[in-house]
């Protein structure tokens, strides 16, 4: 029985998923360098051909995995940026969403893949996929510094630290633990976690 429209566009999006998730997996393991488009389609059960017919190349599949990434980050800053709430509630919600991404198998494959090619100085090559560190970084930096921004406000945080310094702090002690130690750093008690975390901002602990 020949397959519908309906039927063939699920398929097609289905395969693009599985491509996707693979190519994912082994950027991850073996480093972008460390793979070709064979080992890809080796391991999605497909042929080279299959992957030419959805991806023009292994750049543009890495290309589609850092903006499906960075699009999933960039949105869970902003709601936690934009959310009702105190400070310390955005916070939380912001640094709990985070490590949960980052100890899924997708967002853990994705940070590796980023912070690999920062830590070897390649963040210029992200620039070829679209990709500006700078960019995303600094609308990172002003999702959080607003939470932090309203902190100092509401009196939560009283550091006399600028809210931009603060937020390097941050990112600098998350990714770093992430990057130094990524097969120990999941065993850390998320609590232990945050309470360094709220030290680190200076948080006042009487208003957590």
């Amino acid at each position: 029985m020949p397959r519908n429209k309906d039927q063939s566009e699920q398929m097609r999006a289905e395969s693009r998923e599985k491509i996707l998730s693979t190519a994912q997996q082994l950027f991850a393991e073996r480093g972008y360098d460390g793979c070709s488009v064979a080992d890809i389609a080796r391991h999605a059960g497909m042929s080279k051909a299959n992957i030419y017919w959805y991806y023009a190349s292994k750049e543009e599949l890495l290309g589609a995995i850092l903006v499906k990434g960075f699009e999933i980050l960039g949105s869970m800053m902003t709601e936690a940026a934009t959310r009702p709430g105190t400070s310390i509630e955005k916070l939380v919600f912001f640094l709990e969403s985070y490590l949960e991404l980052s100890k899924e198998q997708g967002g853990q494959e994705f940070i590796t893949i980023v912070l690999s090619f920062i830590a070897q100085g390649s963040a210029e090559r992200l620039a070829d996929f679209g990709i500006s560190t700078r960019q995303i970084g600094t609308g990172y930096h002003q999702a959080l510094n607003a939470i932090l921004e309203q902190g100092q406000a509401e009196g939560t945080i009283t550091v006399e630290i600028s809210p931009d310094l603060l937020s390097t702090f941050f990112f600098s002690l998350i990714n770093g633990m992430m990057f130094m130690y990524p097969g120990d750093w999941k065993n850390f008690p998320p609590q232990e976690i945050r309470e360094a975390v709220f030290r680190l901002l200076g948080v006042n602990q009487s208003s957590q």
